[in-house]
């Protein structure tokens, strides 16, 4: 009963619908990939570890995305509208193809064309508190309603089934019209991240490094080692997704944000050594929660720790597509050893994050406070 009354909250916000529902595209094909690699590796008859290719080509291509938008195109509805028509497009072609070759190619142009779509949105609110929450809310409500959705496409009929409502959902923003504005550092004129940025940014590429790692094999670990169905996987997901929405949502102070990555990398070591669909659960969905009420504190601090929080924006996502394209490359590695070393190089990844964000956060107190006194 409180997802659609949430739902109606972001939309009664100054951020506009149509950034909303292009984060919501955006957020509903990330949230699609885990489910979908074991069926998308039964139709091509790929590996375990190869078909996390198919993340790794989406998520590469992201950071690309990501990262250039903010250095060569400037936010304009005719970038929003081609993007979203390039998202549609690639989804039908990777629902259409027998080749998994094109299917990379495919998930790369899909990723692109997200990176440019998420910096297109991050760009309008980064350093807003607000605006922000209403952005990061979106992933935990997507999640809601699209996990369950994919899962019964996928036990329906196939990977191909979840590609074309995906296209379809790229079509749904079209009709809005948002308006946009460029960084008041001069747009063009990019300003350099600040050393304790830097920091934080590097602390987002790790945390999620981590934590793609180890998320987008637990429907392997779920579904090949515990026996679990690919709808009961998506309702799991649906869970971890609900239990975000007050994290994400919340408005007030987020002091400590590391304390809470660090919790989240507990969870990973959970569910890479989870020997029973309860622990799995469990931390799974603990996750949920854990992820989303320190990743918007990490936004805060950065947006606080720099000159033009919005030239951090593309920076914040590049870097956290960066460590998500490169985790399942790495949780390919790991894989082969076992599912459990996985969780622990994947836990000690995100906890050391958090560590670190922690260091950042209260240094830059304790040296403010000193020279307040001083």
């Amino acid at each position: 009963m409180q997802v659609p009354y949430k739902l109606a909250q972001a939309f009664r916000t100054g951020t506009p619908p149509g950034l909303l529902l292009a984060i919501t595209v955006s957020t509903a094909v990330f949230v699609a990939t885990p489910i979908s690699l074991p069926a998308v590796a039964d139709r091509f008859g790929v590996s375990a570890g190869t078909v996390g290719l198919y993340s790794a080509a989406q998520l590469a291509m992201f950071v690309v995305g990501s990262w250039g938008s903010g250095r060569f195109l400037k936010p304009s509805l005719a970038v929003f509208r081609i993007t979203l028509l390039a998202i549609g497009a690639a989804n039908l072609i990777s629902a259409l193809t027998g080749s998994f070759v094109v299917l990379l190619a495919a998930r790369a142009a899909t990723g692109l064309a997200l990176g440019v779509i998420t910096w297109l949105a991050w760009s309008q609110v980064f350093g807003d508190a607000d605006r922000q929450g209403d952005i990061a809310v979106v992933g935990p409500l997507t999640g809601v309603v699209a996990a369950p959705l994919f899962g019964l496409a996928l036990q329906w009929g196939d990977d191909r089934h979840m590609f074309v409502l995906l296209a379809a959902a790229a079509v749904v923003p079209l009709w809005a019209r948002p308006s946009f504005t460029v960084s008041p550092s001069g747009g063009s004129a990019r300003t350099s991240a600040v050393p304790q940025a830097r920091v934080l940014i590097a602390v987002l590429a790790f945390t999620t490094l981590g934590g793609s790692a180890v998320f987008i094999y637990g429907g392997v670990i779920a579904v090949d080692e515990l026996g679990m169905s690919p709808f009961a996987l998506s309702m799991v997901y649906a869970c971890n997704a609900v239990v975000g929405i007050p994290a994400a949502r919340w408005r007030g102070a987020r002091p400590n944000a590391g304390f809470w990555l660090i919790l989240t990398g507990v969870c990973a070591v959970a569910t890479g050594a989870a020997g029973s669909v309860w622990v799995f659960v469990g931390a799974t969905v603990a996750w949920g929660f854990f992820f989303w009420a320190g990743l918007p504190g990490i936004f805060s601090l950065l947006a606080e720790r720099s000159a033009y929080p919005a030239d951090r924006a593309g920076d914040a996502q590049s870097a956290m597509a960066a460590g998500r394209a490169v985790g399942p490359l790495l949780g390919g590695v790991l894989v082969s050893g076992s599912f459990t070393v996985l969780g622990v190089v994947g836990g000690l990844l995100i906890g050391t994050s958090g560590a670190v964000a922690l260091l950042v956060e209260h240094r830059g107190r304790v040296r403010s406070v000193c020279l307040d006194q001083g």
